[in-house]
């Protein structure tokens, strides 16, 4: 009970609206967000420009920008609300003060760190592996709530391919589906 209270004690609860940029690269965000409702994606820009969305969070995910949650230096991506928002925002930097003391929370702190390198080496894997068609149809079969709820750019690039590549493998599914 003490653990929750002290979690409690660096947290707030916080609303995003849809579109508002949550951080921005070259930002220090000292916050891990556990999303209660809502969709936020993360997102690096390319060298041409070009945003690439590399991370779709929903509800009962944990987001954070990766190099300030991990070292402590300043963020090479972006987050923003894809829909309206309610998080709880916890301080990264206060959660790791109270692990050095307190087995409990780090064991927390170590399980969620567990939980995110396997879902980077999944999307690794997502990318090494699989064609563009085989990216959408996995996630159409392992997160379908995504192919409904975000917008189809972000989809997009989340596969890697172009909106247009993405109206072809989707219609290339429903002729599939037909015969």
């Amino acid at each position: 009970m003490e653990d929750i209270f002290d979690l409690y004690k660096i947290s707030s609860f916080k609303s995003y609206k849809s579109g508002e940029m949550i951080a921005k690269e070259g930002d220090y965000f000292d916050f891990a967000l556990g999303i209660l409702k809502g969709a936020i994606r993360t997102f690096v820009h390319q060298s041409n420009g070009e945003e690439r969305t590399v991370r779709i969070a929903l509800e009962k995910d944990v987001t954070a920008c990766s190099n300030c949650l991990l070292k402590g230096e300043k963020s090479f991506e972006y987050l923003e609300a894809v829909e309206d928002c309610l998080v709880i925002q916890v301080n990264t930097k206060k959660l790791k003060e109270l692990c050095q003391n307190n087995i409990r929370l780090l064991k927390f702190w170590n399980d969620n760190i567990s939980e995110a390198f396997h879902e980077a080496v999944h999307r690794i894997m997502f990318f090494q592996v699989l064609t563009p068609e085989e990216r959408y149809f996995t996630l159409l079969e392992e997160n379908p709530e995504l192919i409904l709820r975000i917008p189809q750019k972000y989809l997009a690039s989340y596969i890697g391919v172009t909106t247009v590549s993405l109206s072809r493998i989707r219609n290339r599914k429903g002729r599939k589906s037909i015969n």
